[in-house]
């Protein structure tokens, strides 16, 4: 399984599952991110950008026909990076912690909705 090692405000460390294509998601919860991809995946620098994170009770509902995909798709946007947590207040907890340290372009000036 392909992850990707996301660090939040706090200082914690998040692994996020990759994945890199549109698919059968799974009716679970967990925090989400939408992802452009390093240009040059080899080198050290210029990692991953995180366009968008949210948290969401059941993946496979969100993300069926998600309307931030084709505005982060735009922005290069290739992978969804997918963590599943059961309990939402922990959802809450990494999402939050995430938007702060990110702090990804689609999340500005964006009223917050639970998914």
């Amino acid at each position: 399984m392909n992850t990707y090692n996301w660090q939040g405000a706090s200082g914690r460390w998040y692994e996020f599952e990759i994945a890199r294509a549109q698919r059968a998601w799974e009716p679970v919860g967990g925090v989400y991110m939408f992802v452009k991809p390093p240009e040059q995946p080899a080198l050290d620098w210029g990692g991953p950008i995180c366009l968008f994170v949210a948290r969401a009770e059941d993946f496979s509902k969100t993300l069926a026909r998600h309307e931030m995909w084709q505005a982060a798709e735009n922005l290069g946007a290739r992978e969804i990076h997918l963590l599943v947590i059961k309990d939402d207040q922990t959802r809450a907890r990494v999402e939050k912690d995430l938007l702060e340290a990110q702090a990804p372009i689609l999340n500005r000036n964006m009223l917050r909705r639970v998914a």
